[in-house]
């Protein structure tokens, strides 16, 4: 079932594992199929992880096929698929950028023009809850409202796409933009895009979406 899928979920998650938005089996991934879920499974490193080993969950949670247990962070998964109709895929990395600004609980304002139609507006931080709960995942739901990413307290980041090509592409704007403002931080005060321009590029992110 979904051998297209599981491929190409395995080749994101190895591709997370080659530009460093993960180690061993941390971060997760997954894509909507229809009304059921293409998900990584728990525990397993991507280094020697296999098709076989990745799950099919329908949208309540329960098991279709795969031996695995799903990604702990599932829940998480799940809620946004069942409340965004524009999210297909998901990638949630623990990139080193990303990670070290959500330890700061502040949000990721817009600061350059390439991220706002692209990501949504302002990046916000879901506040902590422990892993794999339904907390987390209600966190996230509300933190990316109206987005397509945001980062998650002390923990990294959860980027969502119309595929999963558009979710890492996410995921690697999120990271390198946290690396620009942690970087000007060093500096001084980053100058934010003004609010007008803001407006403007958040109609271009409606707009272009699901697209």
């Amino acid at each position: 079932m979904y051998d297209e899928q599981r491929r190409e979920l395995l080749d994101t998650c190895l591709e997370m594992l080659r530009l460093d938005m993960v180690i061993g089996s941390s971060g997760n991934a997954s894509v909507r199929v229809d009304d059921q879920v293409v998900i990584t499974p728990s525990s397993v490193h991507y280094a020697i992880m296999t098709t076989e080993d990745i799950v099919i969950l329908d949208l309540e949670g329960n098991t279709i096929e795969g031996d695995r247990n799903p990604s702990v962070e599932s829940p998480a998964h799940l809620i946004v698929y069942n409340n965004r109709e524009d999210a297909n895929a998901i990638v949630h990395a623990h990139s080193v950028y990303a990670s070290a600004l959500s330890l700061l609980n502040r949000p990721l304002p817009p600061i350059i023009d390439e991220v706002v139609p692209k990501l949504g507006g302002d990046i916000r931080v879901a506040k902590y809850a422990m892993p794999g709960t339904k907390d987390l995942a209600n966190h996230i739901l509300e933190a990316i409202e109206s987005r397509s990413a945001a980062l998650m307290a002390n923990h990294g980041a959860f980027c969502i796409g119309k595929n999963l090509g558009d979710a890492l592409h996410n995921a690697q704007l999120l990271e390198r933009t946290c690396k620009i403002y942690l970087t000007a931080l060093q500096v001084g005060v980053p100058a934010q895009l003004p609010e007008d321009v803001v407006e403007d590029e958040m109609d271009l992110w409606e707009m272009m979406k699901e697209y």
